[in-house]
């Protein structure tokens, strides 16, 4: 057996193991002594498995109104615009400032202060400007993803060895060839480093972002919203394990990009 056979068994193993556990300490457990029903887990706030199961299709049938793969595709469209704006913002922004002192000094105070405010405080400033729809999520997200990318693109760019800079100049390299085949590959690496968290963080601006606006706002944060006003555990376990798998496999296609654009880079060259 190879190891990635290994480790696939076990995690499936943990996942067995947790499943059966789960469902079985949720259903009730009587004793001689005991007269009423006891259980381990009480499954009002948690559910069990083979109750998620069958919301989980049931959700996903004409029978309701908004089926729950269009809540999955509002959140995901919410979430893949929001991270791709603020990766490219906050990587542009990153590589600007860290390759202009004077631009550092001026600006990096104020993106500081910025960055020092929790982003649950600026929920209702960015609804009261923007609503409840997906300009609301995308701007939620972006402000998350934006600052994670710029200080990790930024701390790229100024940590390039001024050797290497020297010379790729000394070989007649211009500014621009200069920025393009040595300081943006730097920061790249840096940058990536940054996307696994930003995409989870992303999620997490979203759903925040769909809280607030309730219906109007759509998407899974909706589902667990209405699923806590009528006390229904299982559909909001349902969207609690969507969100958990959509959080792996967005991390999954980030680092399968940053092996493809980063395959130069020894780590990847040992993975393949």
């Amino acid at each position: 057996m190879t190891e990635r056979a290994r480790v696939n068994f076990w995690r499936l193993a943990i996942l067995v193991v947790t499943v059966g556990l789960w469902e079985g300490l949720t259903h009730p457990a009587v004793t001689k002594s005991v007269s009423r029903v006891v259980y381990f887990i009480d499954p009002f706030f948690i559910s069990r498995p083979s109750a998620i199961w069958t919301r989980f299709w049931y959700l996903n049938s004409s029978a309701v109104r908004v089926p729950l793969w269009q809540l999955l595709l509002s959140t995901l469209e919410s979430t893949a615009l929001g991270f791709a704006v603020g990766v490219a913002t906050g990587f542009a922004a990153g590589l600007i400032l860290g390759r202009n002192d004077r631009l550092a000094l001026i600006f990096g105070p104020y993106i500081v202060a910025v960055n020092s405010l929790p982003r649950i405080a600026l929920v209702p400033l960015v609804t009261m400007i923007f609503g409840f729809g997906i300009v609301a999520k995308v701007v939620l997200a972006w402000l998350i993803v934006f600052f994670i990318v710029f200080f990790n693109t930024f701390q790229g760019a100024r940590g390039v060895d001024p050797d290497v800079i020297h010379s790729a100049r000394f070989l007649g390299a211009s500014e621009r060839q200069v920025m393009r085949t040595v300081v943006i590959p730097s920061a790249l690496a840096w940058t990536f480093a940054s996307l696994t968290p930003s995409v989870s963080f992303a999620l997490i601006g979203v759903v925040i972002g769909e809280f607030i606006g309730g219906e109007s706002g759509g998407g899974i944060g909706y589902l667990i919203i209405a699923s806590l006003g009528t006390l229904n555990a299982a559909d909001m376990m349902v969207a609690l394990i969507v969100l958990a798998v959509m959080g792996i496999v967005l991390a999954i296609g980030i680092r399968q990009v940053e092996a493809r654009l980063l395959r130069w880079r020894p780590e990847h060259q040992a993975r393949a």
